[in-house]
């Protein structure tokens, strides 16, 4: 079998998105339970921690609040966040070209 570059390359982001989206997830999830728990007012627009608070957490929007648990789930899912977003944009670039 003749693996192409091209075949590599979505190797890879198919990995990083595979592996980063789960997370990012995962970590959200536990970001939203730490931000209720403590009762950090929620930002306007973020209410059901849905996408809208994802884009909130690879913001950093957390950052403000100085809630040690806090910035480690939601740092967590932000970067994961970024690096899903590298591997699907990536994965549809090179399946689309």
């Amino acid at each position: 079998m003749n693996a192409g570059t091209g075949s590599i390359w979505l190797f890879l982001c198919l990995g990083l998105a595979g592996s980063a989206l789960p997370a990012h997830f995962g970590f959200r999830v536990l970001a939203w339970r730490q931000h209720l728990d403590r009762g950090h007012p929620l930002p306007a627009g973020v209410n059901d921690g849905g996408l809208a608070y994802s884009w909130w957490l690879m913001r950093f929007g957390h950052r403000r609040l100085h809630d040690r648990n806090l910035d480690f789930f939601a740092a967590t899912a932000g970067i994961s966040g970024w690096l899903a977003l590298i591997g699907v944009v990536g994965t549809v670039t090179l399946i689309t070209a």
